[in-house]
């Protein structure tokens, strides 16, 4: 379960390294951490590092991704909060569905086939939430056209 901590001013910014096609960190005070898994298989991995004690996002790191597809459209984001999401997800999630959608301005990472009720805004970064508060999409927005870029090469050496 999740919660969204509203009114708190978070910076995020993008880290392009190689072999890595999406790295995304969020300004934060040093804190311990811990990394929560979403994988499929052996085939996609999504990371998101999280404050032990505070629960809060530092970092998500999509490592692997088998399955992505190339739009040629504009990401589009529905109904949001802007704040700070406290997340408490197990250590392991295994997912059965999860599928990167590369955008001409942005990344959505699904997964989950449930649908998003709303969304925790946080700077760029848009978590997607069901209805009872589980994580089943991240998305980035207003990426520049040499960060989509990247993603997308990272993506296609996979």
């Amino acid at each position: 379960m999740e919660n969204i901590i509203e009114n708190q001013i978070v910076k995020t910014s993008i880290s392009l390294e190689e072999y890595i096609p999406l790295k995304v960190l969020i300004d934060r005070k040093d804190e311990p951490i811990k990394n929560l898994s979403y994988l499929k298989d052996k085939t996609s991995l999504l990371e998101i590092a999280v404050g032990i004690t505070s629960g809060f996002i530092k970092r998500i790191t999509l490592l692997l991704c088998k399955e992505y597809d190339v739009c040629d459209s504009k990401l589009k984001i529905g109904v949001y909060e802007t704040g700070d999401l406290k997340v408490s997800d197990e250590l392991k999630n295994i997912c059965c569905y999860f599928k990167t959608y590369v955008h001409e301005d942005g990344v959505r990472i699904a997964i989950s086939e449930e649908k998003v009720f709303k969304y925790a805004k946080m700077d760029r970064l848009y978590v997607g939430l069901s209805n009872l508060g589980s994580i089943v999409e991240i998305c980035l927005c207003q990426l520049t056209p040499n960060e989509v870029n990247h993603i997308k090469n990272e993506l296609d050496y996979q």
